[in-house]
């Protein structure tokens, strides 16, 4: 009896532990993505919603995720999303608890999921990741050829990571492949269906290059975004923790799965090399290392103990954290009715293209790939008053929603010391734009012209 209600234990436990506040910056603008494709019944050939994102071909690698997204907000709100959050991340380790418990002792599989559990949610957000977190796991866990080619197409149109998915469909016919040819033909077989399958995507196999790029623009040095830098020991402890500890159950093992350890070794260098890959490391990490024997009450105890930790950290608010987006301040803002262009920091333009679009258009937001152009532009009007100017000329910017920035090391022209000033005055100087509306997340300005235009 306990075996059987241990998986829908586990499940609750997990979903109660990571329900809460949605904090993904890119969350806002997928949901508008998801509505514009229902809106208009077709994924958008270039993007729709900024100013400064390149008039290329936008390769939306995620629009499936995108949909599903607009439909559960549509049924939920943003109040029950935060539940949802919590559904996936149980159904991800409530998955990889149940496969990992097939090949291994259940009470080290329930340990393992835990710590992974514990280590992947203060990164997950209801974000495609996540979703690829969870087809990760099922297509480790799958036993059909014909399954596997159904998670990888699924996979291809939800996040850019089902690349991996032909290796990993390899999985229960790698522990035949020392049977020579024979144990290779289903690998291989596998393996190409699974490759085959990624093609069955809108954008075909320009949907498999865009994420190379995209990881080749990021590795220029061209931007910085917290989640592609590397996970540093000292902030990420338990992933290093996690890999040591994998080695050294391999390390005792007198039989080896070699298969298992190269997939091991290659999620822990993506999640050493980028803070954004440790949710498919953890999620992997029950499914493929060893799980020998363990004491209940230690298995428990630690199990319970993961559990709590990731319980009492997590942010349980519901819908959107106001020092995170500026809600106040944008409400405001519509309010005034307030007509032109958007400047915004990168991160708030997903939020306010789901407010505003399509009466107001942005500048920018988080999605990197589209704005090769616009960056370095941007970085260098930051440091030079005659570029500011001109970009803000370009974009005919009436309007700002800007964060609040450290103040500015400045050289006073007249006396030719150092002094410091509030970074906004730099930027929305008070002869030209006035502020209208502030809260915890940002500063809403808007210019002299577009006030007296209203």
């Amino acid at each position: 009896m306990t075996r059987r209600l241990l998986p829908y234990l586990l499940f609750a436990a997990f979903a109660a532990a990571s329900f809460g506040a949605i904090r993904s910056y890119d969350f806002f603008w997928q949901l508008a993505t998801g509505r514009w494709i229902v809106e208009h019944r077709a994924l958008p050939l270039t993007d729709p919603f900024a100013l400064a994102s390149e008039r290329t071909e936008w390769i939306d690698g995620e629009w499936l995720y995108e949909v599903l997204l607009y439909g559960a907000h549509s049924l939920l709100g943003l109040t029950g999303l935060s539940f949802v959050r919590g559904l996936l991340c149980a159904a991800i380790f409530t998955c990889a608890f149940l496969f990992a418990r097939r090949s291994g002792d259940g009470q080290t599989a329930l340990l393992a999921t835990s710590v992974a559990f514990a280590g992947a949610v203060p990164l997950l957000d209801l974000r495609p990741s996540a979703v690829a977190a969870l087809l990760l796991v099922l297509m480790l866990g799958a036993r059909t050829t014909w399954v596997k080619v159904l998670i990888a197409i699924v996979w291809v149109n939800v996040h850019p990571s089902a690349l991996l998915a032909p290796m990993l469909s390899v999985g229960r016919a790698s522990a035949r492949l020392s049977g020579g040819v024979g144990g290779l033909k289903p690998a291989l077989r596998s393996a190409t269906l699974c490759a085959i399958a990624l093609l069955c995507n809108p954008h075909g196999y320009k949907a498999i290059l865009a994420p190379i790029q995209l990881t080749s623009f990021v590795s220029s040095g061209a931007f910085v975004n917290a989640e592609w830098l590397p996970s540093s020991p000292g902030q990420f402890p338990l992933l290093y923790l996690a890999i040591a500890t994998a080695v050294a159950l391999y390390a005792l093992q007198p039989k080896r799965d070699w298969f298992h350890i190269a997939l091991l070794a290659m999620f822990a260098f993506l999640a050493v090399r980028h803070v954004r890959n440790q949710p498919l490391f953890f999620a992997a990490l029950p499914l493929l290392i060893p799980l020998p024997p363990l004491r209940p009450a230690i298995a428990y105890a630690g199990a319970t103990l993961a559990v709590l930790l990731i319980g009492i950290s997590t942010d349980h608010r519901l819908g959107v954290p106001p020092e995170r987006f500026p809600v106040k301040a944008v409400a405001q803002l519509k309010a005034a009715n307030v007509k032109g262009n958007i400047y915004n920091a990168d991160q708030f333009g997903g939020y306010l293209i789901w407010t505003f679009y399509p009466e107001r258009r942005v500048l920018t937001d988080g999605r990197n790939e589209l704005y090769r152009t616009f960056i370095p532009a941007w970085q260098q009007a930051r440091e030079d008053s005659r570029k500011w100017n001109a970009l803000l000329k370009k974009y005919d910017i009436a309007i700002a929603v800007e964060e609040h920035r450290p103040p500015l090391r400045v050289i006073d022209a007249r006396t030719g010391r150092p002094t410091e000033m509030p970074a906004h005055l730099a930027y929305w100087p008070k002869n030209e734009w006035v502020m209208i509306a502030e809260d915890e997340a940002a500063m809403v300005f808007v210019s002299s012209r577009a006030r007296g235009g209203r």
